[in-house]
Protein backbone atom coordinates (compact mmCIF):
# COMPACT_ATOMS: atom_id res chain seq x y z
CA UNK A 1 0.00 0.00 0.00
CA UNK A 2 1.17 3.63 -0.46
CA UNK A 3 2.30 5.75 2.23
CA UNK A 4 -0.03 7.76 2.99
CA UNK A 5 -2.30 4.77 4.37
CA UNK A 6 -0.41 5.59 7.89
CA UNK A 7 -1.67 9.15 7.59
CA UNK A 8 -5.18 8.36 8.90
CA UNK A 9 -5.71 4.75 9.82
CA UNK A 10 -1.94 3.18 11.31
CA UNK A 11 -3.62 2.25 13.94
CA UNK A 12 -6.73 0.74 12.62
CA UNK A 13 -6.93 -3.09 12.86
CA UNK A 14 -9.57 -5.34 12.08
CA UNK A 15 -12.31 -5.26 14.49
CA UNK A 16 -11.87 -1.25 14.93
CA UNK A 17 -14.31 1.03 14.44
CA UNK A 18 -14.50 4.72 12.88
CA UNK A 19 -17.04 7.32 12.69
CA UNK A 20 -17.14 9.66 10.96
CA UNK A 21 -19.42 12.55 11.40
CA UNK A 22 -20.55 15.92 11.00
CA UNK A 23 -20.87 15.72 7.28
CA UNK A 24 -22.43 16.28 4.43
CA UNK A 25 -23.02 12.69 2.90
CA UNK A 26 -24.12 12.42 -0.45
CA UNK A 27 -24.85 9.12 -0.33
CA UNK A 28 -26.67 7.42 -3.24
CA UNK A 29 -28.69 5.56 -1.76
CA UNK A 30 -32.28 5.90 -1.88
CA UNK A 31 -33.57 5.38 1.33
CA UNK A 32 -31.31 8.15 2.87
CA UNK A 33 -30.16 10.49 0.02
CA UNK A 34 -27.70 12.45 2.15
CA UNK A 35 -26.96 11.70 5.74
CA UNK A 36 -24.59 13.59 8.41
CA UNK A 37 -22.36 10.47 9.38
CA UNK A 38 -21.70 7.27 9.15
CA UNK A 39 -19.80 3.97 10.76
CA UNK A 40 -17.04 1.85 9.33
CA UNK A 41 -16.26 -1.48 10.80
CA UNK A 42 -13.47 -3.58 9.17
CA UNK A 43 -13.57 -2.69 5.60
CA UNK A 44 -17.63 -2.33 5.40
CA UNK A 45 -20.36 1.26 6.14
CA UNK A 46 -22.22 -0.42 8.74
CA UNK A 47 -24.33 2.39 10.13
CA UNK A 48 -25.38 5.76 7.87
CA UNK A 49 -27.48 8.67 9.52
CA UNK A 50 -27.22 11.33 11.72
CA UNK A 51 -24.94 12.49 14.04
CA UNK A 52 -26.70 11.49 17.31
CA UNK A 53 -28.08 7.76 15.03
CA UNK A 54 -24.25 6.99 14.07
CA UNK A 55 -22.54 7.77 16.90
CA UNK A 56 -25.17 6.23 19.22
CA UNK A 57 -24.09 2.69 17.48
CA UNK A 58 -20.83 3.12 17.83
CA UNK A 59 -18.55 1.30 20.05
CA UNK A 60 -17.44 3.34 23.30
CA UNK A 61 -13.58 2.86 21.53
CA UNK A 62 -14.51 3.62 18.35
CA UNK A 63 -12.17 6.26 16.56
CA UNK A 64 -14.10 9.75 15.51
CA UNK A 65 -13.56 12.04 12.74
CA UNK A 66 -14.92 14.94 12.53
CA UNK A 67 -15.47 15.98 8.50
CA UNK A 68 -15.74 19.57 9.55
CA UNK A 69 -19.00 19.99 7.27
CA UNK A 70 -17.06 18.36 4.27
CA UNK A 71 -19.26 16.83 1.61
CA UNK A 72 -18.69 12.93 1.50
CA UNK A 73 -19.66 11.22 -2.22
CA UNK A 74 -19.31 7.51 -2.68
CA UNK A 75 -16.11 6.08 -4.08
CA UNK A 76 -15.98 7.06 -7.98
CA UNK A 77 -15.74 4.68 -10.31
CA UNK A 78 -14.09 5.62 -13.69
CA UNK A 79 -15.88 2.93 -16.01
CA UNK A 80 -13.43 3.19 -19.22
CA UNK A 81 -9.54 3.25 -18.46
CA UNK A 82 -6.47 1.85 -19.68
CA UNK A 83 -4.18 2.16 -17.00
CA UNK A 84 -1.08 0.09 -18.05
CA UNK A 85 -0.80 1.99 -21.10
CA UNK A 86 -1.12 5.29 -19.89
CA UNK A 87 1.73 4.70 -17.46
CA UNK A 88 4.03 3.60 -19.24
CA UNK A 89 3.50 6.43 -22.34
CA UNK A 90 5.22 8.66 -19.32
CA UNK A 91 7.98 5.70 -18.19
CA UNK A 92 10.27 7.92 -20.10
CA UNK A 93 9.65 11.10 -18.89
CA UNK A 94 6.59 13.73 -18.84
CA UNK A 95 4.94 13.95 -22.03
CA UNK A 96 4.04 17.32 -23.03
CA UNK A 97 0.07 19.00 -23.92
CA UNK A 98 0.70 19.50 -27.83
CA UNK A 99 -1.51 21.99 -29.10
CA UNK A 100 0.05 22.65 -32.45
CA UNK A 101 2.51 21.34 -35.00
CA UNK A 102 5.35 23.39 -33.65
CA UNK A 103 4.44 21.81 -30.33
CA UNK A 104 4.96 18.23 -31.87
CA UNK A 105 8.56 19.42 -33.47
CA UNK A 106 9.57 20.82 -30.30
CA UNK A 107 9.29 17.59 -28.19
CA UNK A 108 10.69 15.52 -31.35
CA UNK A 109 14.18 18.03 -30.80
CA UNK A 110 14.07 16.86 -27.05
CA UNK A 111 13.26 13.66 -27.99
CA UNK A 112 16.27 13.58 -30.15
CA UNK A 113 18.45 15.06 -27.94
CA UNK A 114 17.61 13.05 -25.21
CA UNK A 115 17.52 9.25 -26.58
CA UNK A 116 20.37 7.12 -28.53
CA UNK A 117 20.69 7.27 -32.27
CA UNK A 118 19.10 4.76 -34.00
CA UNK A 119 16.03 4.46 -31.54
CA UNK A 120 12.58 5.86 -33.23
CA UNK A 121 11.67 9.48 -32.20
CA UNK A 122 7.71 8.37 -31.63
CA UNK A 123 5.42 10.52 -30.65
CA UNK A 124 2.01 9.56 -29.83
CA UNK A 125 -1.44 9.51 -29.75
CA UNK A 126 -1.53 12.88 -31.98
CA UNK A 127 -4.71 14.25 -33.46
CA UNK A 128 -5.43 16.44 -35.84
CA UNK A 129 -8.61 17.65 -33.99
CA UNK A 130 -6.25 19.01 -31.02
CA UNK A 131 -4.02 21.00 -32.97
CA UNK A 132 -4.39 24.72 -33.71
CA UNK A 133 -3.39 23.77 -37.41
CA UNK A 134 -6.71 21.52 -37.99
CA UNK A 135 -4.09 18.73 -39.70
CA UNK A 136 -1.53 16.63 -39.34
CA UNK A 137 2.33 17.87 -39.74
CA UNK A 138 4.13 16.55 -42.70
CA UNK A 139 7.14 14.74 -43.21
CA UNK A 140 9.04 17.92 -43.78
CA UNK A 141 8.02 19.35 -41.13
CA UNK A 142 9.34 16.50 -38.90
CA UNK A 143 12.87 16.93 -40.60
CA UNK A 144 13.35 19.80 -39.74
CA UNK A 145 13.16 18.73 -36.09
CA UNK A 146 15.30 15.97 -36.00
CA UNK A 147 17.52 15.99 -39.20
CA UNK A 148 18.66 12.84 -40.38
CA UNK A 149 16.72 10.57 -37.37
CA UNK A 150 13.83 8.10 -37.52
CA UNK A 151 10.79 10.05 -36.46
CA UNK A 152 6.76 9.22 -36.33
CA UNK A 153 3.45 10.56 -34.97
CA UNK A 154 0.71 8.67 -34.25
CA UNK A 155 -3.05 7.99 -32.79
CA UNK A 156 -3.49 4.08 -33.69
CA UNK A 157 -5.00 5.01 -37.57
CA UNK A 158 -3.43 7.75 -38.72
CA UNK A 159 0.49 8.07 -38.76
CA UNK A 160 3.22 10.65 -39.99
CA UNK A 161 6.57 9.10 -40.85
CA UNK A 162 9.53 11.31 -41.77
CA UNK A 163 11.71 11.38 -44.87
CA UNK A 164 14.37 9.29 -43.21
CA UNK A 165 11.92 6.36 -42.16
CA UNK A 166 10.10 6.82 -45.56
CA UNK A 167 12.82 5.85 -46.94
CA UNK A 168 14.21 2.64 -44.85
CA UNK A 169 10.77 1.46 -45.24
CA UNK A 170 10.40 1.96 -49.46
CA UNK A 171 7.98 4.03 -49.06
CA UNK A 172 7.75 6.40 -52.35
CA UNK A 173 5.54 7.71 -55.34
CA UNK A 174 5.81 4.38 -57.14
CA UNK A 175 4.51 2.70 -53.59
CA UNK A 176 1.20 0.77 -54.42
CA UNK A 177 -1.90 1.45 -52.34
CA UNK A 178 -2.04 -0.59 -49.57
CA UNK A 179 -5.33 -2.75 -49.21
CA UNK A 180 -6.21 -1.62 -45.63
CA UNK A 181 -5.37 1.48 -45.57
CA UNK A 182 -4.11 4.51 -47.75
CA UNK A 183 -0.32 6.49 -48.48
CA UNK A 184 -1.55 9.96 -48.70
CA UNK A 185 0.35 12.48 -51.64
CA UNK A 186 1.16 15.73 -52.73
CA UNK A 187 -0.15 17.31 -56.04
CA UNK A 188 2.90 15.84 -56.93
CA UNK A 189 2.23 12.48 -56.08
CA UNK A 190 5.14 12.35 -53.76
CA UNK A 191 4.16 10.80 -50.08
CA UNK A 192 3.37 13.68 -47.31
CA UNK A 193 4.02 11.50 -44.51
CA UNK A 194 0.79 10.53 -43.55
CA UNK A 195 -0.47 7.14 -43.74
CA UNK A 196 -4.13 5.98 -42.73
CA UNK A 197 -4.52 1.90 -41.29
CA UNK A 198 -2.39 -0.01 -43.04
CA UNK A 199 -1.50 -1.90 -39.84
CA UNK A 200 0.60 -4.55 -40.94
CA UNK A 201 3.12 -1.83 -42.60
CA UNK A 202 3.01 0.69 -38.80
CA UNK A 203 2.27 -2.12 -36.20
CA UNK A 204 6.02 -3.06 -36.01
CA UNK A 205 6.72 0.60 -35.79
CA UNK A 206 4.16 1.05 -32.84
CA UNK A 207 5.52 -2.17 -31.10
CA UNK A 208 9.35 -0.62 -31.11
CA UNK A 209 9.22 0.06 -27.26
CA UNK A 210 8.73 -2.30 -24.96
CA UNK A 211 8.44 -3.25 -21.26
CA UNK A 212 9.43 -5.82 -18.75
CA UNK A 213 7.17 -7.10 -16.53
CA UNK A 214 8.69 -5.54 -14.19
CA UNK A 215 8.41 -2.10 -15.30
CA UNK A 216 4.42 -2.79 -15.84
CA UNK A 217 3.61 -3.07 -12.65
CA UNK A 218 5.44 -0.46 -11.19
CA UNK A 219 3.36 1.48 -13.73
CA UNK A 220 0.37 0.28 -12.90
CA UNK A 221 0.68 0.58 -9.11
CA UNK A 222 2.06 4.27 -9.89
CA UNK A 223 -1.44 4.71 -11.93
CA UNK A 224 -3.67 3.67 -9.60
CA UNK A 225 -2.20 5.48 -6.32
CA UNK A 226 -2.28 8.65 -9.69
CA UNK A 227 -6.17 7.97 -9.89
CA UNK A 228 -6.65 7.94 -5.82
CA UNK A 229 -5.58 11.44 -5.67
CA UNK A 230 -8.75 12.35 -7.68
CA UNK A 231 -11.00 10.42 -5.77
CA UNK A 232 -10.98 7.35 -8.44
CA UNK A 233 -11.91 3.79 -5.79
CA UNK A 234 -12.92 1.26 -8.76
CA UNK A 235 -12.48 1.37 -12.81
CA UNK A 236 -12.88 -0.84 -15.44
CA UNK A 237 -9.96 -1.53 -17.61
CA UNK A 238 -11.47 -1.83 -21.28
CA UNK A 239 -8.89 -3.33 -23.21
CA UNK A 240 -5.99 -6.18 -21.39
CA UNK A 241 -4.53 -9.22 -23.18
CA UNK A 242 -2.49 -12.34 -21.34
CA UNK A 243 0.23 -10.21 -20.08
CA UNK A 244 -2.07 -7.28 -18.93
CA UNK A 245 -3.90 -9.50 -16.67
CA UNK A 246 -0.52 -11.13 -15.16
CA UNK A 247 0.44 -7.69 -14.55
CA UNK A 248 -2.71 -6.91 -12.67
CA UNK A 249 -2.77 -10.88 -10.75
CA UNK A 250 0.77 -9.81 -9.23
CA UNK A 251 0.05 -6.33 -7.77
CA UNK A 252 -3.20 -8.18 -6.06
CA UNK A 253 -0.74 -10.71 -4.96
CA UNK A 254 1.43 -8.02 -2.80
CA UNK A 255 -1.74 -6.60 -1.84
CA UNK A 256 -1.26 -3.46 -3.59
CA UNK A 257 -3.80 -2.45 -5.02
CA UNK A 258 -5.26 0.84 -3.93
CA UNK A 259 -8.12 0.82 -7.09
CA UNK A 260 -10.45 -2.18 -7.32
CA UNK A 261 -10.22 -3.24 -10.96
CA UNK A 262 -12.73 -5.16 -13.65
CA UNK A 263 -10.50 -6.22 -16.63
CA UNK A 264 -12.11 -6.42 -20.23
CA UNK A 265 -10.52 -8.98 -22.01
CA UNK A 266 -9.76 -7.77 -25.57
CA UNK A 267 -10.18 -10.22 -28.83
CA UNK A 268 -9.99 -9.76 -32.59
CA UNK A 269 -12.91 -10.40 -33.98
CA UNK A 270 -12.24 -10.94 -37.63
CA UNK A 271 -11.26 -13.79 -39.79
CA UNK A 272 -14.36 -16.42 -39.95
CA UNK A 273 -17.42 -16.91 -37.47
CA UNK A 274 -15.91 -20.11 -36.18
CA UNK A 275 -12.52 -18.62 -35.81
CA UNK A 276 -14.03 -15.77 -33.37
CA UNK A 277 -15.97 -19.39 -31.61
CA UNK A 278 -12.68 -21.09 -30.95
CA UNK A 279 -10.98 -17.64 -29.86
CA UNK A 280 -13.64 -17.59 -26.72
CA UNK A 281 -13.41 -20.94 -26.17
CA UNK A 282 -9.62 -21.09 -25.43
CA UNK A 283 -10.22 -18.17 -22.98
CA UNK A 284 -9.75 -20.12 -19.46
CA UNK A 285 -11.95 -17.80 -17.56
CA UNK A 286 -15.49 -15.82 -18.05
CA UNK A 287 -16.83 -13.14 -16.43
CA UNK A 288 -17.31 -11.97 -12.86
CA UNK A 289 -14.09 -14.30 -11.86
CA UNK A 290 -12.12 -12.61 -9.01
CA UNK A 291 -13.27 -11.00 -5.99
CA UNK A 292 -13.82 -7.32 -5.22
CA UNK A 293 -10.58 -6.04 -6.02
CA UNK A 294 -9.67 -7.26 -9.28
CA UNK A 295 -12.39 -9.49 -11.28
CA UNK A 296 -12.76 -10.73 -15.05
CA UNK A 297 -14.72 -8.39 -16.23
CA UNK A 298 -16.36 -8.26 -20.09
CA UNK A 299 -15.35 -9.58 -23.52
CA UNK A 300 -14.73 -6.69 -26.03
CA UNK A 301 -13.97 -6.44 -29.64
CA UNK A 302 -13.33 -3.19 -31.73
CA UNK A 303 -16.39 -2.79 -33.98
CA UNK A 304 -15.19 0.25 -35.38
CA UNK A 305 -13.10 3.25 -35.16
CA UNK A 306 -12.95 6.78 -33.74
CA UNK A 307 -14.45 10.14 -34.53
CA UNK A 308 -11.10 12.00 -33.63
CA UNK A 309 -9.39 10.58 -37.03
CA UNK A 310 -12.10 9.86 -39.29
CA UNK A 311 -13.07 5.77 -38.71
CA UNK A 312 -16.05 6.18 -36.90
CA UNK A 313 -18.47 3.76 -38.84
CA UNK A 314 -21.06 6.33 -40.00
CA UNK A 315 -24.86 5.96 -40.93
CA UNK A 316 -24.35 8.19 -44.02
CA UNK A 317 -20.99 9.09 -45.32
CA UNK A 318 -18.87 11.84 -43.72
CA UNK A 319 -19.24 14.07 -46.45
CA UNK A 320 -17.06 16.99 -47.74
CA UNK A 321 -15.56 18.52 -44.52
CA UNK A 322 -12.64 15.61 -44.10
CA UNK A 323 -9.57 17.70 -44.60
CA UNK A 324 -8.70 17.80 -40.84
CA UNK A 325 -8.11 13.53 -41.46
CA UNK A 326 -6.01 14.02 -43.15
CA UNK A 327 -7.92 12.67 -46.94
CA UNK A 328 -11.39 13.82 -48.96
CA UNK A 329 -13.75 11.29 -50.04
CA UNK A 330 -16.99 12.34 -50.02
CA UNK A 331 -18.40 8.54 -50.20
CA UNK A 332 -16.72 7.51 -47.04
CA UNK A 333 -18.74 5.92 -44.31
CA UNK A 334 -15.44 5.12 -41.90
CA UNK A 335 -13.87 1.13 -40.91
CA UNK A 336 -15.68 -1.38 -40.17
CA UNK A 337 -13.83 -3.83 -38.28
CA UNK A 338 -15.76 -6.78 -37.97
CA UNK A 339 -17.84 -7.89 -40.13
CA UNK A 340 -21.87 -8.01 -38.48
CA UNK A 341 -22.21 -11.71 -38.57
CA UNK A 342 -18.68 -12.06 -36.50
CA UNK A 343 -20.47 -9.90 -34.14
CA UNK A 344 -23.10 -11.79 -33.86
CA UNK A 345 -21.58 -15.08 -32.93
CA UNK A 346 -19.58 -13.79 -30.60
CA UNK A 347 -22.94 -12.17 -28.59
CA UNK A 348 -24.12 -15.98 -28.99
CA UNK A 349 -20.63 -17.73 -27.66
CA UNK A 350 -20.29 -15.52 -25.48
CA UNK A 351 -23.54 -15.76 -23.74
CA UNK A 352 -23.23 -19.77 -23.73
CA UNK A 353 -20.15 -19.37 -21.74
CA UNK A 354 -21.42 -17.25 -19.32
CA UNK A 355 -19.36 -13.56 -20.48
CA UNK A 356 -20.65 -9.96 -20.57
CA UNK A 357 -19.77 -9.12 -24.16
CA UNK A 358 -18.90 -4.98 -24.95
CA UNK A 359 -17.78 -3.74 -27.87
CA UNK A 360 -16.57 -0.31 -28.63
CA UNK A 361 -18.32 1.30 -31.16
CA UNK A 362 -18.07 5.29 -31.87
CA UNK A 363 -20.46 5.74 -34.76
CA UNK A 364 -24.36 5.45 -35.62
CA UNK A 365 -23.35 2.49 -38.22
CA UNK A 366 -21.44 0.13 -35.80
CA UNK A 367 -23.63 0.56 -33.11
CA UNK A 368 -26.73 -0.12 -34.92
CA UNK A 369 -24.37 -2.91 -36.01
CA UNK A 370 -24.27 -3.91 -32.29
CA UNK A 371 -27.09 -3.38 -30.93
CA UNK A 372 -30.96 -2.29 -31.50
CA UNK A 373 -32.45 -2.83 -28.37
CA UNK A 374 -30.41 -1.80 -25.90
CA UNK A 375 -33.54 -1.19 -23.45
CA UNK A 376 -34.81 -4.37 -23.17
CA UNK A 377 -31.45 -6.42 -23.69
CA UNK A 378 -30.35 -4.77 -20.62
CA UNK A 379 -27.78 -3.25 -22.53
CA UNK A 380 -25.53 -0.18 -20.57
CA UNK A 381 -23.56 2.48 -22.09
CA UNK A 382 -20.29 3.53 -20.86
CA UNK A 383 -19.43 7.01 -22.13
CA UNK A 384 -16.36 9.54 -22.04
CA UNK A 385 -17.61 12.73 -22.50
CA UNK A 386 -14.08 14.14 -21.99
CA UNK A 387 -13.49 13.80 -26.33
CA UNK A 388 -16.71 16.11 -27.02
CA UNK A 389 -15.44 18.52 -24.77
CA UNK A 390 -11.82 18.97 -26.87
CA UNK A 391 -12.78 17.85 -30.02
CA UNK A 392 -16.11 19.39 -30.49
CA UNK A 393 -15.25 22.57 -31.39
CA UNK A 394 -13.78 20.92 -34.70
CA UNK A 395 -15.80 17.90 -35.24
CA UNK A 396 -18.88 20.70 -35.25
CA UNK A 397 -17.45 21.51 -38.60
CA UNK A 398 -17.06 18.12 -40.10
CA UNK A 399 -20.41 17.07 -39.43
CA UNK A 400 -22.57 19.82 -39.38
CA UNK A 401 -25.09 20.98 -36.61
CA UNK A 402 -28.17 18.29 -37.39
CA UNK A 403 -25.44 15.49 -36.63
CA UNK A 404 -23.57 17.10 -33.98
CA UNK A 405 -26.41 18.06 -32.02
CA UNK A 406 -26.63 13.92 -31.25
CA UNK A 407 -22.92 13.80 -29.88
CA UNK A 408 -23.51 12.04 -26.47
CA UNK A 409 -27.20 12.07 -26.26
CA UNK A 410 -27.55 12.08 -22.20
CA UNK A 411 -30.60 13.19 -21.39
CA UNK A 412 -32.05 11.25 -24.01
CA UNK A 413 -30.40 7.71 -23.28
CA UNK A 414 -31.33 8.27 -19.35
CA UNK A 415 -34.66 9.54 -20.70
CA UNK A 416 -35.01 5.96 -22.80
CA UNK A 417 -34.27 4.49 -19.42
CA UNK A 418 -30.73 3.06 -19.58
CA UNK A 419 -27.98 2.52 -17.80
CA UNK A 420 -25.37 4.99 -18.37
CA UNK A 421 -21.57 5.01 -16.87
CA UNK A 422 -19.02 7.52 -16.60
CA UNK A 423 -15.31 6.82 -17.95
CA UNK A 424 -12.46 8.64 -19.46
CA UNK A 425 -10.87 6.65 -21.80
CA UNK A 426 -7.37 7.40 -20.01
CA UNK A 427 -4.61 6.95 -22.08
CA UNK A 428 -1.39 9.11 -21.91
CA UNK A 429 -0.13 10.95 -18.98
CA UNK A 430 -0.75 11.29 -15.55
CA UNK A 431 -2.18 14.53 -15.28
CA UNK A 432 -5.59 14.24 -14.41
CA UNK A 433 -6.57 16.91 -16.51
CA UNK A 434 -4.15 17.39 -19.54
CA UNK A 435 -4.00 13.50 -19.98
CA UNK A 436 -5.38 11.83 -23.22
CA UNK A 437 -8.30 11.90 -22.29
CA UNK A 438 -8.63 13.79 -19.31
CA UNK A 439 -9.64 11.70 -16.53
CA UNK A 440 -10.79 14.10 -13.50
CA UNK A 441 -13.99 12.52 -12.79
CA UNK A 442 -15.23 16.21 -11.26
CA UNK A 443 -14.32 17.60 -14.59
CA UNK A 444 -16.26 14.96 -17.08
CA UNK A 445 -19.00 15.33 -14.90
CA UNK A 446 -19.38 19.24 -14.70
CA UNK A 447 -19.26 18.49 -18.70
CA UNK A 448 -22.05 16.06 -19.15
CA UNK A 449 -24.30 18.99 -16.79
CA UNK A 450 -23.34 22.15 -18.99
CA UNK A 451 -22.35 20.76 -22.03
CA UNK A 452 -19.28 23.61 -22.54
CA UNK A 453 -16.79 22.70 -24.65
CA UNK A 454 -13.40 23.57 -25.02
CA UNK A 455 -14.00 27.18 -26.82
CA UNK A 456 -16.37 27.68 -24.42
CA UNK A 457 -19.61 26.98 -26.44
CA UNK A 458 -22.15 24.76 -25.89
CA UNK A 459 -22.75 21.20 -27.45
CA UNK A 460 -26.53 19.95 -27.67
CA UNK A 461 -27.76 21.85 -24.22
CA UNK A 462 -30.91 20.23 -24.85
CA UNK A 463 -28.54 16.80 -23.64
CA UNK A 464 -27.62 18.33 -20.41
CA UNK A 465 -28.28 16.08 -17.21
CA UNK A 466 -28.18 16.84 -13.23
CA UNK A 467 -25.78 17.07 -10.95
CA UNK A 468 -27.56 13.76 -9.31
CA UNK A 469 -27.47 11.90 -12.58
CA UNK A 470 -23.97 12.62 -13.72
CA UNK A 471 -23.02 11.97 -9.89
CA UNK A 472 -24.57 8.23 -10.47
CA UNK A 473 -22.38 7.73 -13.47
CA UNK A 474 -19.55 8.24 -12.06
CA UNK A 475 -20.82 5.35 -8.89
CA UNK A 476 -23.89 3.26 -9.14
CA UNK A 477 -23.73 3.09 -12.87
CA UNK A 478 -20.33 2.16 -12.96
CA UNK A 479 -20.73 -0.65 -10.51
CA UNK A 480 -23.99 -1.94 -12.16
CA UNK A 481 -22.10 -2.39 -15.33
CA UNK A 482 -19.78 -4.90 -13.88
CA UNK A 483 -22.27 -6.64 -11.25
CA UNK A 484 -21.57 -5.02 -8.10
CA UNK A 485 -24.35 -2.77 -7.28
CA UNK A 486 -24.84 -4.63 -4.45
CA UNK A 487 -21.46 -4.27 -2.59
CA UNK A 488 -20.39 -0.79 -4.02
CA UNK A 489 -21.31 2.71 -5.68
CA UNK A 490 -23.31 3.99 -2.54
CA UNK A 491 -22.74 4.67 1.02
CA UNK A 492 -25.11 2.54 2.60
CA UNK A 493 -25.05 -0.59 5.36
CA UNK A 494 -23.68 -3.85 4.20
CA UNK A 495 -21.60 -2.01 1.10
CA UNK A 496 -17.70 -1.62 1.53
CA UNK A 497 -15.96 1.38 2.52
CA UNK A 498 -15.28 2.97 -0.52
CA UNK A 499 -16.20 6.57 -0.14
CA UNK A 500 -14.20 10.45 -0.82
CA UNK A 501 -14.11 13.49 1.11
CA UNK A 502 -14.11 17.08 -1.58
CA UNK A 503 -13.47 20.32 -1.37
CA UNK A 504 -17.01 21.80 -2.17
CA UNK A 505 -20.41 20.70 -1.82
CA UNK A 506 -21.08 18.98 -5.30
CA UNK A 507 -25.05 19.64 -4.61
CA UNK A 508 -24.93 23.27 -4.29
CA UNK A 509 -21.81 24.79 -5.44
CA UNK A 510 -22.20 26.89 -8.45
CA UNK A 511 -21.71 24.57 -11.82
CA UNK A 512 -18.60 26.22 -13.04
CA UNK A 513 -16.89 25.19 -9.68
CA UNK A 514 -17.88 21.55 -10.24
CA UNK A 515 -14.76 20.93 -12.70
CA UNK A 516 -12.43 22.55 -9.82
CA UNK A 517 -13.52 20.14 -6.29
CA UNK A 518 -10.46 17.75 -5.23
CA UNK A 519 -10.35 15.26 -3.13
CA UNK A 520 -9.32 15.87 0.45
CA UNK A 521 -9.28 11.93 1.49
CA UNK A 522 -10.28 8.86 -0.45
CA UNK A 523 -10.54 5.90 1.32
CA UNK A 524 -10.72 2.13 -0.18
CA UNK A 525 -11.57 -0.85 1.92
CA UNK A 526 -12.20 1.49 4.83
CA UNK A 527 -8.20 2.40 4.11
CA UNK A 528 -7.13 5.67 3.40
CA UNK A 529 -5.38 5.88 0.10
CA UNK A 530 -5.14 9.87 -0.86
CA UNK A 531 -5.01 12.87 2.02
CA UNK A 532 -5.17 12.68 5.62
CA UNK A 533 -7.45 14.29 8.80
CA UNK A 534 -6.01 16.87 8.80
CA UNK A 535 -6.93 18.07 5.18
CA UNK A 536 -10.89 18.12 6.95
CA UNK A 537 -10.16 21.05 9.04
Amino acid sequence: MTACITLLVCGFALGVEVVFHNGKVVTQWSQLPVAQAFLVSDNHFVKVGSNREVLAAAKPEAKRVDLHGRTVLPGLNDSHTHPIGAALSEFDGPVPVMHSISDVQAYLKKLAGQTQRGSLLFVPKVYATRLADRRYPTRYELDAAVGDREAMTDNGYASVLNSVLLKRLNISRDTPQPTNGKIIKDDKGEPTGLILGAAQLLGPLRASRTFSDAERLKALKTMQATYNRVGITSTGDRGQRADGFRTYQELKRRGEMTVRTAVTYLINADGKPGEVTRTIENIPFVTGWGDEWLRVGALKTTVDGGILIGTAYLREPYGDSTEVYGYHDPSYRGVLNVPPENLTEMAKTANRLGWQMTAHTTGGGAIDEAISKAQTMGVAFDCQPQWHHFDGPVLGGVFGPERTKWFLPLRSMLDAGLVVAGGSDHMIRYDPRNAINAYHPFFAMWMTITRKMADGRVLGPEQRITREEALRMWTLAGAWLTFEENLKGSIEPGKLADFVVITKDYLTVPEDEIKDIEALLTVVDGRVVHGNEAALQ
